[in-house]
């Protein structure tokens, strides 16, 4: 879906949305021509990410003609790789992400949050997104990894260039333009961090990583460059649009975000039925090993698999009455994290990040309203469900 000047001015989610609410009840599992199969109903999606054996997510030059340079930062890709390295990459990282751990950064968050809050000064309007959402998360996500927030201009080209990556029509020309020297500049950054970590170790992740082995023998420097690169931007992807898409369904349920106001234990409910209505990424990539079948259609070895996780969690099979916006609802398997072993490792931070944020901001602010007066733009759904700009107007 091309994202115009015409549909910015209302959210392209919807027409996404509609259009899984369409397969869901006429095809929820077809084969497309160009893009291969494209799953919706939640059990064939559970059953695809489980089965790691059957579905690979090794699906590297899938898309498009091999890069070398995408090639290296795949290696380390917790999300394109199958085990047993999965497991072994998994563990070098695991305990960053344990609960005990993610609950020790709590007074860093709550610290940065109010510093970012600050930075908006006496004004009544300011973009969420520029103010807090992106810069929060980012943050987080380079103290852990002890990279220099001063380089955030660098992370924001990078990651708005690793957005297509997996877009199944990338043209080649701006994968030759933009994507690729972008990858390669991350990769010499990284590289440069990891190498001087080597020499002077510190106590951050990419240390750690540095120092890392599996079976007596230390990480390839594209695996480690593949764990960074997916810790730092699916990490604080996730938690831009959680923070943004949570004003958004607020503003659309007013009774609902003063409900949450009044009791912020809530607020995790919320949290999770705006995560399962409003996925940030909506949609994952498997690549078949031998023949098989989905809801009834026999696949064939080596074909293209497109689990929609945003249908997924829209199924009436598995979330009754699934479109309404119902914080009270048991959302326990939804899809947005992941299933099975790729469940996502950084889960509890970007729920802590929302939480502590979302908090802030209603214990800062009487009421918190998307500004009318000014335009909200939208990232390409098809890639990120998330606002790209959010202006908000708030009352002190």
């Amino acid at each position: 879906m091309t994202i115009t000047s015409d549909t910015l001015a209302k959210d392209p989610a919807e027409s996404l949305f509609a259009w899984f609410r369409t397969k869901l009840d006429t095809q929820p599992v077809y084969r497309d021509e160009e893009q291969g199969w494209q799953v919706f109903g939640y059990a064939d999606i559970a059953r695809i990410m489980a089965d790691t054996t059957t579905f690979s997510s090794d699906t590297a030059g899938a898309f498009n003609p091999p890069q070398p340079d995408l090639d290296f930062f795949d290696m380390g890709n917790l999300v394109t790789t199958d085990p047993p390295r999965h497991r072994q990459l998994r563990s070098v990282i695991s305990s960053v992400f344990t609960a005990r751990a993610v609950a020790g950064l709590a007074p860093r968050i709550e610290k940065i949050t109010s510093t970012l809050l600050d930075s908006a000064g006496d004004s009544d309007r300011f973009d969420l997104i520029d103010t807090l959402a992106y810069p929060l998360p980012i943050t987080v996500i380079a103290d852990l990894l002890g990279l220099p927030i001063e380089d955030e201009p660098l992370f924001k080209v990078w990651g708005e260039a690793l957005g297509t990556v997996d877009a199944a029509t990338v043209p080649p020309d701006l994968m030759e333009s933009d994507v690729v020297p972008a990858v390669r500049e991350m990769n010499a950054y990284f590289l440069e961090h990891v190498r001087r970590r080597r020499l002077e170790p510190a106590d951050d992740v990419i240390t750690r990583l540095a120092k890392a082995e599996i079976d007596g023998k230390p990480l390839a420097d594209g695996e480690i460059v593949g764990v960074i690169g997916l810790t730092m931007f699916a990490g604080h992807a996730t938690t831009l649009a959680l923070i943004g898409n949570a004003v958004l369904l607020f503003e659309e349920h007013p009774e609902i975000g003063a409900a949450v106001r009044a009791d912020r234990d809530l607020l995790p409910g919320a949290i999770e039925e705006i995560l399962r209505l409003r996925p940030p990424f909506p949609r994952l990539a498997r690549i078949t090993t031998t023949d098989t079948e989905i809801g009834g259609h026999a696949v064939k070895a080596g074909e293209l698999v497109t689990p929609w996780i945003g249908a997924g969690n829209r199924d009436a099979a598995r979330f009754p009455d699934p479109d309404r916006f119902d914080i009270h609802r048991n959302n326990q398997g939804q899809l947005v994290f992941g299933h099975g072993i790729h469940f996502c490792l950084g889960a509890p931070l970007a729920r802590m990040e929302a939480r502590i944020a979302l908090n802030m901001m209603m214990d800062r602010y009487r009421d918190i309203r998307v500004d009318p007066d000014a335009t909200t733009e939208y990232e390409n759904p098809w890639q990120i469900v998330s606002p790209r700009v959010l202006p908000i107007r708030v009352t002190r």
